[in-house]
């Protein structure tokens, strides 16, 4: 089965970083057709050359320049159209894909046709990816997914392999600040789509003490409230579960960022085995 993946930078990413997350997609034990990288807006210079360099040097690396910084769901929106296949697998610019995630995936999809979304575990690491730190887990089965949407977002962004024409067919990723994907997962599940999770970590994620302060403050409680606004239109919520999510999302929100990164390390997180 023939796949892409689909990547997004911007101004803010590290060269090394992106290095290390496009060499762990290049060095699977089944590699895709196509890694189409898109650049949202203006990079550094060492970044821009890094680029150049993987798709002179890969004929597989498909680079999609914008002019301006137009944020991940239209960068994402955009690259998509420019995926070549039916499957799309999404990948960040600082994580790392274990050698046999792909391998894994396609396995699973050539088996179960009828899955459109297939995700699975991440564990999380500090800056250096040197410690592991916890492991996220979701659910497996799509109606476990489908219930937990109602609370928190059923599926790792990160380790996603999807149908190309489903997520078009549910209108693509759209403007949603902080929850682009939670938006489309939901929009899907609501037009029918089947989801799964493999029970195995799939993708180690670069995580600090930045995630927690990008899940706080003025912009990201106008997120959290337009969030949850889209998906009571959607009927992914009543109006109850509207208001206990905006309870609980805003409360997390406005407490300390010490305080908000120790609840989520220690409540809304497994411990890592290492």
């Amino acid at each position: 089965m023939l796949f892409s993946v689909l990547m997004s930078v911007y101004k803010n990413d590290k060269a090394d970083e992106v290095a290390y997350a496009i060499d762990s997609v290049l060095n699977q034990t089944n590699r895709p057709a196509q890694i189409v990288l898109v650049i949202d807006g203006s990079v550094s210079d060492e970044l821009h050359e890094l680029i150049l360099r993987y798709a002179n040097n890969e004929k597989i690396v498909d680079v999609v320049p914008l002019e301006e910084n137009v944020g991940l769901g239209k960068a994402l929106s955009i690259g998509l159209m420019y995926c070549q296949y039916e499957y799309v697998a999404r990948m960040d610019s600082d994580d790392y894909s274990l050698p046999d995630r792909f391998e894994k995936q396609v396995s699973f999809l050539e088996a179960h046709p009828e899955i459109a979304v297939l995700g699975g575990q991440i564990a999380e690491y500090d800056s250096t990816m040197k410690n592991e730190l916890a492991v996220r887990l979701v659910p497996l089965s799509s109606d476990d997914i489908a219930n937990k949407m109602r609370v928190r977002n059923g599926m790792n962004h990160v380790t996603v392999m999807y149908k190309k024409s489903a997520v078009l067919t549910a209108g693509n990723y759209q403007h949603c600040p902080y929850f682009e994907d939670y938006y489309l997962w939901c929009r899907m599940i609501k037009a029918g789509y089947k989801f799964h999770n493999l029970d195995s970590v799939l993708v180690n994620v670069r995580t600090g003490e930045g995630m927690y302060q990008r899940r706080g403050g003025k912009a990201y409680n106008e997120a959290i409230t337009g969030f949850q606004k889209k998906i009571l239109e959607l009927g992914v919520v009543n109006h109850f579960q509207y208001l206990l999510n905006l309870a609980i999302r805003l409360c997390l929100a406005n407490m300390p960022n010490s305080l908000r990164g120790y609840l989520y390390k220690t409540k809304l997180r497994s411990k890592s085995k290492g």
